[in-house]
């Protein structure tokens, strides 16, 4: 039975532009990991840390936070937006993943005005959509009373039919 001619140059190892090119995949992901890590942003995953996960709470002593959305509708009523899949589309760790961001563009929260347009069309519009946090010390690993801040505040550009921003 003849199987074709043999090879006998083919050994099973890379040549010298194999070996090269791994050599540079294996730098660049390296270099990847390392500026992600250093830069602790969320954003640049796979080469960075998912901090939300990355560390464990050791120290009695510290801060606990919780946050969340609220916002103000159109007939003025103050309500706490739904972070759920079925409800707004989003869950609380993607707004919390966001976090700079809206701090530093509070513009963002103009897009969970959307949402809620168009996930519950029968409800009242958001006005005002609020990005707020529940800060507690902890002090001998006893929490305290929570202290609310305003994260983000964001005036919805028409609430009776908002759109997303440029």
């Amino acid at each position: 039975m003849d199987t074709g001619p043999v090879n006998h140059q083919d050994s099973g190892r890379l040549n010298r532009v194999g070996l090269l090119l791994r050599g540079l995949v294996m730098v660049l992901v390296v270099v990847g990991i390392v500026t992600g890590t250093w830069l602790r942003s969320d954003q640049g995953w796979p080469f960075a840390p998912m901090s939300q996960f990355a560390f464990a709470i050791s120290a009695s002593d510290g801060e606990i936070h919780s946050r969340y959305l609220e916002a103000t509708t159109v007939d003025g009523e103050r309500v706490r937006v739904d972070l759920s899949r079925g409800a707004l589309g989003l869950q609380r760790a993607e707004i919390e993943g966001q976090l700079w961001s809206f701090r530093q563009k509070p513009s963002l929260l103009q897009a969970i005005a959307v949402l809620h347009a168009r996930r519950a069309p029968e409800a009242p519009r958001f006005a005002v959509v609020d990005l707020m946090d529940d800060v507690r010390l902890v002090s001998g690993g006893v929490p305290g009373p929570p202290r609310t801040e305003v994260v983000a505040s964001w005036t919805v550009v028409d609430p009776a039919a908002p759109e997303e921003l440029p």
